[in-house]
């Protein structure tokens, strides 16, 4: 088959690199596969190394802009028209509308989107959302199918009138990257934040892997710092990611006075095989849809606390494999944190069933084999 994936950015965030599991192991298989997509970040850099070719629009981005929107649909129809997909495969909430409208315009006869978390449920003003809602609703009815990867998501997307069997529940699954050692994760890192090995080795580091974006809620997880280490002075935080809060994040950990206990790394390629660098994973986000990060940190036995946000649930259970709080409430997060601290042995346990469950739920292959039925139109 030829298949053509569409994502709004070209950045390696969950969505991107789910994108670039599908399309090499598509290709693998031996379909014909090509991806546009925003921008020319890694994701693009990636799936050319992989042999994939690229289309990059230049204009398309997550923001509205209906001058760029208008200029984004119509490279898009022309990629489209120019390829004659036997599949149109759609990821993230823009992309998801302008080709969708594309392919139907111009006869795609097997038009899916993938949902990674529907963006209503992100933090914004209630008319905001409601044309969220609405526009989401004619994406789903302009396409033929609609993948959801979470329950949240699919408890949400049943509630959207008219859509209701065009919706397919697929777990994400990821094959997990290989981990660099303890020791070689805590050498990186402390000399990633200029610290002294044997001073980090000291230290309880809660980490994480993000965007640096509102929807994650980091400047939570940095109030939650802040009365952290007036317990646990021993305790820091580093934060792999880059994005457009860093400024306003940085600010914050100097209001706080936490420069020498809260770290932002920035972009680390292959964050995920740094893990074991980490005494806690944490995901504060206010939006998710199903984060990789946090299956990769089971796959590393790590203990998690993250919140109760979309997909997070489908993949932690309470008090059993990690601790879940509510979003935006630094102070349940610092408890939560803080416990997992105070509670070394019952940390460990919680690591090694998460592990269990991402080994026996997760799995790229049941993902592989779900796809390739959908597109096959089973």
């Amino acid at each position: 088959m030829k298949i053509l994936y569409i994502i709004t950015k070209s950045n390696w965030g969950g969505a991107g690199r789910h994108v670039y599991d599908l399309a090499t192991n598509m290709k693998e298989q031996g379909h014909e596969v090509k991806v546009a997509l925003g921008g020319s970040g890694t994701l693009k850099t990636r799936l050319e190394s992989a042999g994939i070719f690229t289309y990059s629009i230049a204009d398309m981005g997550r923001d509205i802009s209906v001058g760029k929107d208008a200029g984004s649909l119509r490279q898009i129809f022309s990629v489209i028209k120019s390829q004659k997909p036997d599949i149109l495969h759609l990821h993230s909430p823009k992309a998801a509308g302008l080709g969708s409208l594309a392919g139907r315009l111009l006869g795609v006869k097997n038009i899916i989107m993938t949902v990674h978390g529907w963006t209503w449920n992100e933090d914004r003003p209630w008319y905001e959302r409601l044309g969220i809602i609405f526009v989401s609703w004619l994406t789903g009815i302009l396409c033929h199918r609609i993948i959801v990867i979470s329950k949240h998501d699919h408890d949400q997307a049943m509630r959207l009138p008219g859509l209701e069997r065009k919706i397919i529940f697929v777990p994400l699954g990821i094959r997990p990257s290989p981990l660099v050692s303890v020791d070689g994760a805590k050498q990186f890192m402390a000399k990633a934040i200029n610290m002294d090995v044997a001073d980090f080795n000291k230290k309880t580091i809660i980490g994480t892997i993000a965007e640096l974006h509102r929807n994650k809620g980091l400047t939570f997880l940095i109030e939650a710092m802040a009365m952290i280490v007036t317990k646990f002075p021993s305790a820091s935080c580093i934060i792999m990611g880059e994005g457009e809060e860093r400024t306003r994040l940085q600010t914050l950990i100097r209001e706080k006075g936490l420069e020498q206990q809260v770290f932002l790394l920035g972009y680390v390629e292959d964050a995920a095989q740094y893990l074991k660098a980490f005494s806690i994973f944490v995901l504060p986000s206010i939006k998710e849809g199903l984060p990789y990060t946090i299956i990769e940190a089971g796959a590393a036995s790590l203990p998690v606390v993250a919140t109760t946000v979309g997909g997070i649930p489908d993949i932690i259970h309470d008090m059993e494999s990690g601790i879940l709080v509510q979003p935006k409430d630094s102070r349940d997060l610092a408890h939560a944190l803080m416990f997992t601290i105070e509670h070394p042995k019952e940390s460990r346990g919680y690591g090694a069933h998460l592990k269990e469950t991402i080994t026996s739920v997760f799995s790229l292959q049941k993902m592989l084999e779900s796809l390739s039925r959908i597109y096959s139109g089973n």
